[in-house]
């Protein structure tokens, strides 16, 4: 399991750029980033090379955050990728919340970042660690991708 930093912020021009400053301030690396958005609201998620600076330099600008348990899967970069890590959850019942991917500089592969109910956590653990071809991260393995 990694840490992902998730902040809920008004969509509104100078939302992003506020909490990118903070964490450039903090000298704090964003490894991956996605925004998921309503028309009221959005919930930015990070993967920070240093979670605790990170989410310490946030809630010190008085920006809400809080800290989320995910998983992370290192694939193939290549078609179908993705659809192994879907398929064996699939297999063993576990829906996935959300997810997201990115391409690490140091490896031809892609590493996937998901959310499932926090009860599937065990269990998909176990069949990501078991499926041929899937590499389950631990946070350290993913902070050197």
């Amino acid at each position: 399991m990694i840490r992902q930093v998730s902040v809920f912020m008004e969509n509104q021009a100078g939302q992003l750029g506020k909490v990118l400053r903070v964490l450039a301030r903090a000298e704090v690396n964003i490894r991956s980033l996605t925004i998921a958005e309503t028309s009221d609201y959005g919930i930015l998620r990070l993967i920070l090379q240093d979670t605790d600076a990170g989410l310490a330099s946030l809630k010190r600008a008085g920006i809400l955050a809080n800290v989320t348990r995910v998983l992370a899967a290192e694939v193939p970069d290549s078609p179908g990728g993705m659809s192994a890590i879907v398929d064996v959850l699939a297999e063993a019942g576990i829906g996935i919340a959300y997810a997201y991917s990115f391409l690490p500089k140091n490896t031809k592969n892609a590493v996937i970042v998901l959310k499932v109910m926090d009860a599937d956590n065990d269990a998909a653990a176990k069949v990501l660690t078991e499926a041929p071809g899937i590499i389950l991260l631990e946070r350290d393995e993913l902070l050197d991708r």
